[in-house]
């Protein structure tokens, strides 16, 4: 039996009418383009967890402009369920710095993410809220 749903905050990441996507190795083994995020912590807000993760992740610090949506992940197969919430956000320093866990990460315009090998819950979050970009 699996574990509780984790509670994820996820930040898609704009810069000149690009958005940051990270490359990772998944439960399943395949590698796949996401919306780089990670688990809340105990006694820290979504807002908190959104920062430290994309700081870990991608080595940039943020400002977050607004809470897109959030979205559930669940895939028993892999004992994986979470509830993610994407926001969305603007660079205001740092530089791209990957940790060992991210295989890549880059800015993507609209049409060229629609070549990607994405995860379900980017592939939703983008065809919903930026299909226009």
């Amino acid at each position: 039996m699996g574990e509780k749903p984790k509670v994820i905050a996820a930040v898609l990441v704009e810069d000149n009418g690009k958005l940051l996507l990270a490359k990772e190795k998944l439960e399943s083994g395949n590698e796949h383009w996401l919306v780089p995020g990670g688990k809340v912590e105990f006694g820290e807000t979504l807002q908190q967890a959104a920062l430290r993760e994309i700081k870990e992740e991608t080595g940039f610090d943020i400002e977050i402009t607004k809470l897109i949506d959030f979205h559930e992940a669940i895939h028993t197969k892999f004992d994986y369920h979470t509830i993610i919430f994407f926001y969305l956000a603007k660079i205001k320093g740092g530089s791209l710095k990957l940790p060992e866990e991210i295989l890549d990460a880059k800015f993507f315009t609209r049409e060229e993410i629609n070549n990607l090998n994405l995860v379900s819950s980017a592939k939703w979050l983008i065809d919903k809220h930026f299909s226009n970009i």
